[in-house]
């Protein structure tokens, strides 16, 4: 069975989890400051995993746990001890760590199980993926004031209040949150740049971006109305799927777009994506996509 290996794909120094201990030392020799914890086997069997290797580990900026691991127990002691770690990536519940221990995280990928401890000590982070949010807003977004990049994917979301505690947000996807319907908070973000709300279906209100000064790209796969998109000086590039009432007049109106995709072109649609483009390009004499 091979132990360990480095993968160009996503430049992480891969260890099975079997073999930690030794693939730390390789992996220190060999100056891979990336490490992703996997199944080489590939037997599916649930382990407990013996992160014991990693205590007082000083070279390791970045670990992911592969969600082919499977865990049936793990102890997460060594990881408050590792004093150059800036990046967490997991999928699995069974891993809650304090994160009152963990403040020096930039990046975090997680598997949300429960309200996660110490969350808001997490002061330095810029960059979070939460997955399976099984809670209904974003109360606990309290101290993340560095966080810039945020994305959710699936779970119970049904609103966005507490997103604007995280006062520094630039970017902001959401994705696969079925029951989401209010997304009013995001008119608190001053620095937003990017929004990005795919198949949540409920989520067809975008109102409450009217007079928005900083938004530049907006994706939605269905809007209800773009009647506000005029009020938004910044915006340069919209991309929907579907427009509930068809008017896509007040995209001409808008002075700052330059880019406008939707597809497919639909009856009841004020016009075609070729003749919306075509008079978008007029005004804008660069290339239209």
């Amino acid at each position: 069975m091979k132990k360990f290996r480095f993968n160009e794909n996503i430049n992480e120094f891969e260890i099975d989890h079997r073999c930690i201990e030794e693939g730390v030392k390789f992996a220190e020799k060999k100056n891979y400051p990336a490490i992703r914890i996997v199944d080489l086997k590939e037997d599916g069997k649930a382990c407990y995993l013996d992160l014991s290797p990693l205590f007082g580990n000083t070279f390791i900026e970045s670990l992911s746990i592969s969600d082919d691991v499977k865990i049936s127990k793990v102890s997460l002691e060594a990881l408050y001890s590792m004093e150059s770690l800036t990046k967490l990536s997991f999928q699995d519940k069974k891993i809650q760590p304090d994160y009152s221990k963990l403040s020096n995280l930039q990046v975090l990928y997680m598997k949300f199980s429960d309200l996660p401890t110490g969350f808001s000590c997490l002061e330095k982070m810029t960059d979070l993926l939460i997955t399976s949010l099984n809670h209904e807003n974003c109360s606990f977004f309290d101290g993340l004031h560095s966080l810039k990049e945020l994305r959710l994917s699936g779970g119970k979301l049904q609103t966005l209040f507490g997103i604007e505690k995280a006062v520094n947000l630039m970017d902001v996807k959401i994705d696969h949150c079925s029951k989401l319907h209010d997304i009013s908070s995001l008119s608190a973000l001053k620095n937003l740049k990017n929004v990005h709300i795919e198949k949540c279906k409920l989520a067809t209100d975008f109102s409450s971006l009217t007079d928005n000064t900083t938004l530049t790209h907006l994706f939605a796969s269905t809007i209800d109305s773009i009647s506000f998109i005029p009020t938004m000086p910044k915006l340069t590039s919209l991309h929907f799927w579907d427009l509930t009432d068809g008017d896509l007049s007040p995209l001409l109106e808008a002075k700052s777009l330059k880019e406008v995709d939707f597809y497919p072109n639909k009856k009841h649609y004020s016009y075609t994506f070729e003749e919306i483009n075509s008079l978008l390009e007029k005004r804008h004499p660069q290339k239209i996509s």
